[in-house]
């Protein structure tokens, strides 16, 4: 892959490329840009503090934030950036100037150099370092004109949307909704209450190879799905197996989704002859150190454990199809392609977006599984393993 050199020699030019970096255009939002000597390497979100917040909260959202940053190989220096939806001109200084001051030493604490540190406002920009800001700030439009918007070339330039429109549905057809929800009725009809038990691996299997269906699926045209297999997709991610396997084979291929699938039989047969849980089987061959080595992969990947990448053009099509499915989905199929949109989404670094979709599939059933599990991961602010390796040929930016 070709590296994209962007040369910023000015702040305003810097603040013109950050959304570029970080994949969305950062509202409300703290974003530190890290750098492997003069390159930058990653970009992180996270949700600014409550600016009346106590030192002592401060200092410990700051420990936790440089933390997180120690964990990218490498990194020798920063730029935090704020973007506030406050204005300048109604503050002393510039808006969160205390937890940036608490965040810049926890960082030079740590040995990162602080190359600069800024705030985007409603009404202006500035720099927390600069004792000559203006006291309304820069203008905004000197960011809006910087010439790095037409130095990213068109192959690399991004669409970037806000991160509440990167979880927004797309608009359907009411009537394929109404058709698609009759069909599913009868596809659920013929499982029963399978939906979370062994039996529909059985049943699906019969209907279709779930394998074969997600790879499939990833070459839909989402604008033009067919109402048969939207309902074929949608059936099948009720089961929380079929789920799992769906959802990692969207990110890591067809092999992982095979290996999935053949573990998820495997432990149909034995539910079917114990009697017992998922959940109490796993726990005891993890016990006796009996479980496989596909068992164990599956887990790790789940987790993001591991510095194997997941692959963005495998998760992309992927996302844009399971929100058409949401979007034509009946309120109770809902909760399973939100949570799989959630981790995907999390796959990919969009934590804040992930949040999103966890907290739409708990409004709607707040004991459903895997969305109290997500909501667990994400509240505690674990990023995958992967999210902090060093991809080969790894495109950067300066």
């Amino acid at each position: 892959m070709n590296r994209t050199i962007v040369k910023t020699r000015e702040a305003h030019d810097f603040l013109a490329l950050v959304p570029q970096l970080a994949g969305f255009l950062p509202e409300k939002s703290l974003v530190l840009v890290a750098f492997r000597g003069n390159r930058t390497c990653g970009a992180m979100r996270f949700n600014l503090p409550d600016p009346a917040a106590p030192e002592k909260v401060l200092k410990r959202i700051a420990t936790t934030l440089v933390g997180t940053l120690c964990k990218i190989p490498d990194v020798d220096a920063l730029v935090p950036v704020v973007y506030s939806d406050e204005n300048i001109v109604a503050v002393a200084g510039l808006p969160q100037e205390r937890f940036v001051e608490v965040l810049c030493a926890r960082a030079r604490l740590s040995g990162f150099l602080l190359r600069d540190a800024l705030c985007v406002a409603a009404d202006g920009w500035g720099s927390y370092f600069d004792p000559d800001c203006p006291a309304g700030g820069h203008p905004l439009r000197a960011i809006a004109a910087s010439e790095v918007h037409r130095a990213i070339p068109e192959e690399v330039r991004r669409d970037l949307a806000t991160l509440q429109s990167r979880a927004d549905l797309p608009a359907v057809d009411p009537s394929m909704r109404e058709r698609l929800g009759r069909r599913l009725a009868r596809y659920q009809r013929l499982g029963g209450q399978a939906g979370t038990m062994p039996e529909l691996l059985e049943l699906a299997g019969d209907i279709l190879d779930p394998v074969v269906a997600a790879e499939a699926a990833l070459g839909f045209d989402p604008q033009n799905l067919g109402l048969d297999d939207a309902a074929a997709l949608l059936f099948l991610m009720q089961g929380p197996a079929c789920r799992d396997q769906m959802m990692l084979q969207f990110a890591f291929g067809e092999t992982v989704g095979r290996n999935t699938h053949c573990l998820n039989l495997r432990y149909a047969i034995l539910q079917r002859a114990t009697g017992r849980s998922l959940d109490d089987i796993i726990a005891e061959e993890q016990s006796d150190g009996l479980d496989s080595p596909h068992s164990r992969v599956t887990s790790d990947l789940m987790l993001g454990l591991g510095r194997e990448r997941p692959d963005p053009e495998r998760i992309e099509p992927a996302i844009r199809l399971l929100k058409v499915l949401v979007a034509l989905a009946p309120r109770t199929a809902r909760p399973a392609p939100l949570c799989m949109l959630a981790w995907l989404s999390w796959a990919m670094g969009r934590g804040s977006v992930a949040g999103i979709f966890v907290d739409q599939a708990l409004a709607i059933d707040r004991h459903y599984g895997m969305a109290e599990l997500l909501h667990t991961v994400f509240g505690s602010g674990h990023l995958p393993d992967w999210a902090f390796a060093v991809p080969p040929d790894e495109p950067e930016n300066a």
